[in-house]
C-alpha cells in the first residue's frame, strides 16, 4: 500500500539523478520527485552538483503532489541548507570579489564604503 503524502510534510529522500534544473528523488516507498534548483536554497543556485549528489539522502519538505502522484519538494527548510545560506552570507569580501566580475580603482572606491558596513554588521553577529 502507497504511503499517503501531504504538503508541508517532511520526508527523507534519495537522490537518483541531478540535471541543470534540479534533482530527481525517490521516496522510501519509490515515489519520484524532484526538488527544483530554485528550491535548494534562498540564494542563487549556479550548480546543483555543489550542494547535492547522486545517492545523497537529505530531509525535504513536500511543496505540491501532482496529479500523477509526483512530489515536488524543497530543501529550504532543511537546516543544513540554511546553515550553508549562513556560510555564503559569512564569505570575506576578498571571496566575494573572486566570486563576482572583476573591480578596477573606481569600482573599488565605490563598493568600499559598502563592504565596511557589511564588516560592521558582521562583527556585531
Amino acid at each position: 500500500m502507497a504511503k499517503k503524502y501531504r504538503i508541508g510534510q517532511f520526508v527523507k529522500v534519495k537522490i537518483t539523478g541531478i540535471q541543470s534544473y534540479g534533482a530527481f528523488v525517490k521516496t522510501p516507498d519509490n515515489r519520484d520527485g524532484l526538488i527544483h534548483i530554485s528550491e535548494v536554497m534562498n540564494d542563487y543556485v549556479h550548480d546543483v552538483n555543489q550542494y547535492l549528489s547522486k545517492g545523497q539522502i537529505v530531509k525535504a519538505k513536500i511543496v505540491s503532489i501532482d496529479e500523477n502522484g509526483k512530489i515536488s519538494l524543497s530543501l529550504k527548510e532543511n537546516e543544513y541548507f540554511k546553515n550553508e545560506e549562513k556560510k555564503r552570507d559569512k564569505r570575506s569580501v576578498l571571496e566575494k570579489i573572486k566570486d563576482s566580475e572583476k573591480y578596477g580603482f573606481q569600482t573599488l572606491a565605490e563598493r568600499m564604503p559598502v563592504w565596511i558596513e557589511e564588516a560592521k554588521e558582521r562583527m556585531k553577529e
